[in-house]
């Protein structure tokens, strides 16, 4: 991802933290992964793409060994002064290229799959997953779904956080190119004096569905175990669900 002037990816990194709605978040997925941990056969979790290092901490509360890996290195900083804890190991590292060792339970939340502009990539991802899961583990990712309508139009949001220097404001614009989608992100600070400052973000998102992922999962030996439209637990439609979220055995 991109951005427009030196240290802008630490601020974007409090932008992003600012926006993310951590309680409500973690409130509708909680219920999901801690089951998914507890079929999981160990409490060693990856977080792949960690971020900020929201789902990390959240493994390591419920007792999981974690090591969270992301290519930014100011998401990485962020996540170590803010999301420290003594059962997580963070990591600047690529999906693509995770660290050696095995886990029980591997995760790829946020969409990040689709930061991925090839299949070549995917399939290291999944080999690289096979090769570190323990016996009977377990690998989870999500990414939106990509095969109903509303993705393929124009999206626009605009969202505000109250922050210590002032009010953030967030203008995000998801724009469909094909296969592709063109992701915006400014986010504007207005301090106290009704001054401004700016910061953009900008990514191409490749719109993955699970006509690829899941010939590439059982190319790596990975076997479905479950296929959700959303962290509610609900069976994927491919016409309406929000999301799909994958849940991959080693086989």
């Amino acid at each position: 991802m991109g951005n427009d002037a030196p240290g802008s990816f630490e601020r974007i990194a409090q932008y992003y933290e600012a926006l993310a709605n951590a309680p409500r978040r973690l409130e509708r997925e909680g219920p999901f992964l801690r089951e998914t941990l507890a079929r999981a056969p160990g409490n060693r979790v990856l977080d792949l793409a960690c971020g900020t290092g929201l789902h990390a901490l959240w493994f390591a509360e419920q007792h999981a060994d974690v090591t969270a890996i992301d290519l930014s290195a100011a998401m990485i900083a962020y996540a170590r002064t803010h999301r420290a804890h003594e059962r997580i190991d963070y990591r600047v590292c690529d999906m693509r290229t995770p660290p050696h060792g095995t886990w029980d339970l591997i995760v790829s939340l946020g969409n990040s799959l689709c930061l991925l502009e090839a299949e070549d990539d995917l399939r290291r991802v999944f080999l690289n997953v096979r090769e570190r899961l323990s016996a009977e583990g377990r690998f989870l990712f999500q990414i939106l779904n990509y095969g109903r309508s509303e993705a393929q139009e124009p999206r626009h949001r605009i969202e505000t956080a109250a922050l210590p220097e002032g009010k953030l404001t967030a203008v995000k614009n998801l724009v469909p190119a094909g296969n592709r989608t063109l992701l915006a992100l400014n986010f504007f600070v207005e301090d106290a004096q009704s001054r401004f400052e700016s910061v953009a973000d900008t990514a191409v998102l490749r719109n993955w569905t699970k006509d690829v992922l899941l010939p590439l999962a059982w190319e790596n030996a990975l076997e479905p175990a479950g296929l959700f439209g959303g962290f509610a637990g609900e069976p994927f439609e491919p016409e309406t669900s929000p999301d799909l979220i994958v849940l991959l055995r080693k086989a």
